[in-house]
Order: structure tokens, then sequence, then C-alpha cells
């Protein structure tokens, strides 16, 4: 039988440990305090880089697949047996590779005990660590958009509830005179798929599953990943909405004077550094204002940093 001193010991670690992992700002994070632990436990002749290295990327995936496993709304589906046998393994997959931490500490004289009492609470804290950075991710990305003067925009989370949109959408539909519940019923059919990818680890496998057009509303819809850090489940999709009367890529005398617009302004010196009228340079105003969706200059020098076309701070 544990003596009492012991006892009290491990539940001292077993709280100090808990307190760094509800301090973890993301899962990433979590993996990290789960093999910072590891690291100051096993002796130094047992902290193998590469075994630590792939005993915390295992760690993140198991995290991972309990936090996206909870984000499916309506439980694994019949029709997938892969994503469904992914659900369902989840807790377990969890559970072995705190084992195989644990039983690590026991190889090498030291006590996986801690861990795996601490086991279900690192699991809980994971999911609700994951729950709010994400939330708090979909506020950063959000706040982004908007000081960027971003194009109209719908913000997704994985599980396909839409978390966001901003002004410049109203403004679109507005402007246009859309149907803004035909559109938002398309923009949520076309991030369903995405995101059910997205929580399956899965990649669109081309650029044309991230883009689509509405015909009968003549916009275009283009999708991007938002993500924290490379690899993590806590990503948001990000959907952007701009006319589709046109293809929305500019010609070259088109983007000449869209970079002219974005860094000058006044129409008076785009004309003159273009060797344009001023009549053709609204002409040409109007033109990428409509391809690209947006109805400011603030909203086309930021898409067009977005696309790499105009450097930051110019």
């Amino acid at each position: 039988m544990p003596r009492r001193k012991d006892v009290d010991a491990a539940l001292v670690q077993v709280a100090e440990l808990l307190e760094q992992v509800y301090l973890a700002v993301d899962l990433f994070e979590i993996a990290q305090v789960l093999t910072a632990h590891l690291k100051g436990v096993l002796p130094s002749n047992a902290r193998a880089r590469s075994q630590l290295k792939t005993l915390q990327r295992r760690l993140l995936m198991a995290l991972e697949d309990l936090y996206l496993a909870g984000l499916h709304p309506d439980g694994p589906p019949e029709a997938d047996p892969s994503l469904k046998a992914r659900i369902l393994s989840a807790g377990d997959y969890y559970h072995q590779q705190m084992e195989a931490a644990a039983a690590l500490l026991d190889q090498h004289g030291g006590s996986g005990a801690v861990l795996r009492a601490a086991t279900p609470a690192v699991a809980s804290a994971a999911l609700h660590v994951a729950r709010h950075g994400c939330s708090f991710h979909a506020l950063e990305v959000a706040n982004d958009q908007e000081s960027l003067g971003a194009p109209p925009s719908l913000l997704y989370h994985l599980d396909g509830r839409l978390v966001w949109s901003n002004r410049a959408l109203t403004e679109l539909v507005e402007s246009r005179r859309l149907d803004r519940a035909v559109l938002m019923q398309a923009a949520d059919r076309f991030a369903a798929p995405l995101c059910t990818a997205l929580r399956r680890r899965q990649s669109p496998v081309s650029q044309n599953e991230l883009r689509r057009r509405v015909i009968e509303l003549g916009v275009l819809l283009r999708a991007s990943v938002k993500r924290r850090r490379q690899g993590t489940g806590e990503a948001l999709l990000l959907v952007e909405v701009s006319e589709a009367r046109r293809a929305t890529e500019l010609s070259p005398r088109e983007l000449q004077v869209a970079r002219l617009v974005a860094q000058h302004g006044a129409y008076a010196t785009v004309a003159e550094l273009a060797g344009l009228g001023l009549d053709s340079v609204r002409t040409y105003v109007r033109r990428i204002y409509r391809k690209y969706g947006v109805s400011s200059r603030v909203q086309l020098k930021a898409r067009l940093i977005r696309e790499g076309l105009l450097p930051r701070g110019r």
C-alpha cells in the first residue's frame, strides 16, 4: 500500500501538471506540456529526442482527434465508415498514447501514475482549451479582416456553423440587391463539405474545390483555411464573396491601375502615371471593383495584399 507521503506528492504533481495544461492556449501547447513532464521525470540517458518528438506528435494527434470527433453535429454518419471509425476510436487512441507515455516513465524508474491519474482531466481540459482557442481565433480573424477592409466574407467553424460575416457582405447584398437568404444557403452548402474534409484532416485536391460560382446570384465563392498553427485541428474556413459576372482575374492593365489606385488614391495621379485619361481610369476602377467585389480603395488595397499583388506598407 502506498505511503501517505507518496500519495500526497503524486497529487501535487497531478495538480501542477493540470495547472500547466489549463494555462495552454491550444492543443499544441498541451502536447508540449505533457512532453515536458516526461522530459522532466525521465533520466537524462532515457530522453531520446526523436522518441519524445514522436510521442509529442502522437499526443497532439490524439488530442485533435478528441476535439474533431466532438465537432460532428449529428454523430458518426453511416455513409462514411472511415470518419465513423475515426470518431469512435478517438477516445481509445488518446488513452493508448497517454498509457504509452506513462509506460515509458515506468520503464525508466519513474512513475506513470501521475499521467494515468491526469488522463481524464487532460482530455476535458483539451476540449475546453480547443473550443475557447477556436472562438478566440475566430475573433482574431474577424478583427483582422475588418481592419484590412476585407471583401464580403463569412467565417465558418469546422462544424459548419457560421460564426461571423462582415459589413462588406451586407453592403454587397444591398448594393446589388441580392437575395441574402439564397446567398447564405449557397455559402452554407459550399462550406459544409470543406469543413467535413478539414475535420477528417483532408485537404481539397484542387483549387476548383475552393471556388464555386452561384449562377443565379452572379457571385463567386472562394474559400481559404485559417489556422493558428500548422497542422492543428483548431482551424476556421473563410469564404469570400465576389461578383462572378466576369472573371475575377485582372488583366495586366487592370492590375497596373489597381496597384496605382491602392498606392496613390487620386485618380488624376493614376491617370498621369498610367498614361490614361481620367474617364478611362474611372472605367477601369469600376471594372476592378466589380471583379473583386470591393467598394473602396482600402478594400482594394487589402485584397491586393492578400493576393500577393502588392507588398504590405506600400
